[in-house]
């Protein structure tokens, strides 16, 4: 049904494109298929809005904070929530990475999120528990949640990156994770649940360690 709806204004413009045209053969056939695609873009866009109104509508809030059986109301809220971001991932979310749309939907989703923020990555959860600060990175296909499954129960806690902060290439962040400003987080890293992050600290490897400390090359607010 979400997204039939998100659908229909993209449907009705390719309707009055094919009506409207007075090419007939080769020439039609191209400028529908051209046409077909920004039809897509225009389904894309429109699921943006779409689908943060979902959320109210399906009492898909967020994920909440803490840990539930997976038979529970607090369960339930996590997997609707996330069905949604689902929807959106596998339909259109690649084709907005590294633009502002990508940003202005994980806002609309619940994250918090700075000026000048750079999302590479469609593989983020729980936008609702994670916030990120002004001139951050987030890398290509870097893993961002803020949920576990551990022994029959999810666990999930918020996740807090600050500042000036670059998230490598295919690094993962888990729930409960706090990176403070200016840090880095190098390519494939796996920050643990929990970890603390300090100020300008590089980090690297699996599980991820304190490597190094950044020269002050990144502005202090």
């Amino acid at each position: 049904m979400i997204l039939g709806l998100a659908a229909t204004p993209a449907v009705l413009a390719f309707q009055a494109l094919s009506a409207a045209l007075p090419f007939t053969g080769a020439l039609r056939t191209v400028v529908l298929c051209i046409g077909a695609f920004g039809c897509y873009f225009l389904f894309g866009l429109t699921l943006l809005v779409v689908l943060p109104v979902a959320r109210w509508v399906t009492l898909s809030f967020g994920t909440p904070v803490g840990r539930f059986p997976f038979l529970s109301f607090g369960a339930y809220q996590w997997a609707s929530y996330n069905a949604l971001t689902l929807l959106y991932r596998f339909t259109f979310l690649n084709w907005i990475r590294v633009t502002p749309f990508l940003p202005l939907y994980h806002r609309l989703m619940g994250m918090k999120i700075g000026r000048r923020v750079q999302i590479n990555t469609a593989v983020v959860a729980d936008q609702n528990l994670i916030s990120i600060g002004d001139d951050t990175v987030i890398g290509g296909d870097v893993t961002l949640v803020a949920h576990a499954a551990e022994r029959g129960r999810l666990v999930t806690a918020p996740v807090r990156i600050g500042k000036n902060v670059t998230v490598g290439i295919m690094a993962v962040i888990l729930p409960g994770c706090e990176i403070g400003d200016g840090a880095v987080i190098a390519a494939g890293a796996v920050l643990s649940k929990g970890a603390r992050v300090g100020p300008g600290e590089i980090w690297a490897g699996v599980p991820a360690r304190r490597v190094g400390r950044r020269r002050r090359a990144f502005p202090m607010s």
